[in-house]
């Protein structure tokens, strides 16, 4: 974020990092079983500035020779880009640093025309929210939906079509809210027909908020210690 004519694109960065264990109490559908640590979230104004970011004469001198300290560069990292579509934010300026993030990353079902299963699965969550006793566990969701091929030169497309997004105020109310049985049956009717093999890969992640020009969470110019919070 120091780097002003890179960072002058970022709308939003946040950082979400995976718990060091395993959590607990997910659906069995659900599997932690990933390579990934944790997920950056950049948030742009348009698809075109994508390109106009990344080719960003900075990004090469300064932003990507840092990468290799903490990311893997043999191509375990995928990038997604996905219009995000919020269902549900129980507060509009909530502090989102702390909270816990799960994200459910989906491939879509063989068969399953791509803009069946964005509005499918778009339709199933808004079902979900209406679901009283779901809805007061849950601190926002959004689904991202995968943007269609071609991608910016040199971006390979990742292995997921979309991301649904449950946040929560602690893994204790992650674990209620999946114990409920209401959860049970809206997914086997809503969610599973549309996953590839009925399942989903989870990482289950605490936020940290380092840009935010839409609320009113401060800019982190200095870099933050980082805690996991449960």
């Amino acid at each position: 974020m120091n780097t002003t004519g890179f960072s002058q694109f970022m709308r939003k960065y946040s950082t979400a990092h995976v718990y060091p264990e395993k959590s607990p109490g997910l659906p069995v559908h659900y599997t932690q079983e990933t390579p990934f640590e944790g997920a950056a979230e950049v948030w742009v104004s348009s698809l075109e500035e994508v390109s106009s970011w990344l080719s960003h004469p900075l990004y090469a001198e300064l932003i990507q020779p840092d990468e290799p300290r903490f990311i893997r560069q043999d191509g375990a990292v995928e990038v997604a880009i996905v219009r995000e579509q919020a269902l549900f934010r129980r507060e509009p300026d909530q502090h989102e640093t702390g909270l816990v993030k799960v994200f459910a990353l989906c491939q879509r079902r063989e068969g399953l025309e791509r803009l069946e299963f964005h509005q499918r699965l778009g339709d199933a969550a808004e079902r979900l929210v209406s679901v009283d006793a779901l809805r007061q566990r849950l601190v926002a969701l959004t689904v991202s939906h995968r943007i269609a091929d071609p991608y910016p030169e040199g971006m390979p497309p990742p292995s997921i079509d979309a991301a649904a997004e449950l946040w929560f105020a602690s893994r204790a109310e992650m674990r209620a809210f999946f114990a409920d049985p209401a959860f049970a049956a809206w997914s086997r009717t809503a969610e599973v027909p549309l996953l590839h093999e009925g399942r989903a890969r989870a990482i289950v992640t605490c936020v940290h908020v380092v840009h935010d020009e839409y609320s009113f969470q401060p800019t982190l110019m200095q870099p933050q210690p980082f805690r996991w919070t449960d």
